[in-house]
């Protein structure tokens, strides 16, 4: 635990014994790369409203910087802002292109009306508008948006240098959503209406209608949409790198977590009809905490529902089992007090939501044996040094309990380990078990702030002597209970 570190005075770098390489190294290999990436020729830029063929007679391929320089020079709106290049995987695409592309452009959004310059022209391809006598950024936008509507809602990009201004739009349409047919998807030259036929539906989501628009353009087959209502329009917006979960999906949804599911609601939002996933995440965490930001990846499927995924952490985390053994309740007393109720294969944990306090936790399978104490201690004196993690699983078809060892780093202040996700669905995960070594045994901040799931967690310490020290508690939901071991553990001869 980082804490030992402090209050023993040892340095965590001592322990790992970490060697840097030299920066300049890493620069030049990142230079290397990218004078050196070849992109076979003919190459196809695909860039939405800005599209190009590019051909050289003397060459058979492009360095990225070859390439960057001419689409910077072929398209001016693109020459003062920063893009990355992506290849695309185009499974049907022309014999006589070498390399499919599109960029990545990261606009930045311009607000200063005091700093434009004029005339400035806004410009998207071949489209142009010139802005002659002084008039506001939003003047300018509606003058631009009367002779282009689906750019309603618009931001533009400034280039100072040559006085431009480019317009571009965020995501704002829900995931999940159903558009009545006919449909419009694309903006300026290169949009394309669906009709009922097309999908032998009335209705259509947003998902089928990308998979449909990307077969003529492959930039845009992982995008999201501006949604223009009035035009019943979608305006296909490529999506970022750090963009991902930043889209809406529509509400209602269903969060799908192994052996529960939450109907998430508009009500949840303040009657809103979209949230973002990151958004919807935060209502499971309310509940179940486990799910926090830095340890959940949310998943959307296209059959409208989300799956939250849960990552590696120091403790391990709560995978819950399918199966109505497990059942999360909010229940009130006679004093019209709420409960938390969780009903687990081998406990049932409670806790006094209105009063606050302590875990309580009572143990409905067989106590585990004294033995795996005793096998657990005999894992952690290999190492009597490094902190040690081990894991009791509980066989329901047996009845009877199992250590495990996970995959794992250590050091004398720190403990990671891997989570067996096959061992968890298979049997009940009931304790985590860690050692810390020569020191005593006690929850650290870092255990408070880690140990997130609902099961028994326990810390074994002073390895190198012969009393060892114990630490055993309940915990649910980042809230803890105290336990005593002739609680949990049965010694030979008593039940």
């Amino acid at each position: 635990m980082n804490d030992l570190f402090s209050a023993f005075g040892i340095e965590e770098e001592e322990l790992q014994g970490l060697e840097k390489k030299p920066a300049a190294k890493k620069e030049k290999k990142k230079k290397e790369n990218k004078t050196t990436a070849k992109y076979k020729l003919p190459i196809q830029f695909c860039g939405g409203h800005l599209r190009r063929v590019f051909t050289d007679v003397n060459e058979t391929a492009w360095s990225e910087e070859k390439l960057k320089s001419e689409i910077r020079r072929t398209f001016r709106e693109l020459a003062g802002i920063y893009f990355k290049i992506h290849v695309l995987d185009v499974k049907e695409g022309s014999e006589n292109i070498g390399t499919y592309v599109k960029p990545e452009i990261l606009y930045s959004a311009f607000t200063q009306d005091e700093k434009l310059e004029f005339p400035p022209e806004v410009v998207a391809g071949e489209k142009t508008l010139w802005a002659d006598t002084k008039i506001s950024l939003d003047e300018i936008r509606r003058l631009w948006i009367q002779e282009h509507p689906e750019y309603e809602g618009c931001k533009f990009q400034y280039d100072e240098k040559q006085k431009l201004l480019i317009p571009f739009m965020d995501q704002s349409a829900p995931r999940g959503k159903a558009y009545t047919l006919p449909v419009t998807v694309g903006y300026l030259d290169i949009q394309e209406t669906y009709q009922a036929e097309d999908f032998e539906t009335a209705e259509v989501t947003m998902e089928a209608l990308r998979e449909k628009y990307s077969e003529k353009y492959p930039e845009f087959s992982k995008c999201g949409f501006a949604y223009q209502e009035r035009l019943n329009l979608l305006f296909p917006v490529p999506e970022k790198e750090d963009a991902k979960g930043n889209s809406n999906i529509s509400l209602p949804v269903e969060l799908k977590a192994g052996g529960f599911s939450i109907l998430v609601q508009p009500e949840d939002f303040h009657g809103q009809n979209s949230a973002t996933l990151d958004e919807i995440r935060e209502v499971l965490e309310a509940t179940y905490p486990e799910y926090s930001k830095e340890r959940t990846e949310m998943l959307y499927d296209k059959q409208h529902f989300v799956v939250p995924i849960l990552k590696s952490s120091r403790k391990g985390l709560q995978i819950f089992s399918n199966d109505p053994e497990w059942r999360h309740e909010i229940k009130k007393d006679k004093n019209r007090e709420k409960w938390r109720v969780e009903t687990t294969p081998f406990g049932i944990f409670r806790r006094n939501i209105s009063a606050g306090g302590a875990v309580r936790f009572e143990m409905t399978a067989p106590k585990i044996p004294w033995e795996l104490i005793a096998e657990t201690e005999r894992v952690f004196k290999r190492n009597p040094v490094n902190e040690y993690a081990v894991q009791i699983f509980f066989d329901r078809k047996t009845r009877g309990y199992e250590l495990y060892e996970p995959e794992q780093q250590t050091t004398p202040g720190t403990v990671v380990f891997r989570r067996n996700m096959k061992m968890e669905r298979e049997k009940v995960l009931v304790m985590d078990i860690h050692s810390h070594g020569r020191f005593n045994a006690f929850f650290s901040g870092v255990d408070n702030s880690d140990e997130k799931g609902i099961r028994l967690y326990m810390v074994i310490g002073n390895l190198d002597q012969r009393e060892h020290t114990y630490a055993l508690r309940a915990g649910m939901a980042g809230f803890f209970g105290t336990l005593s071991l002739p609680q949990i553990f049965a010694q030979e001869g008593t039940a």
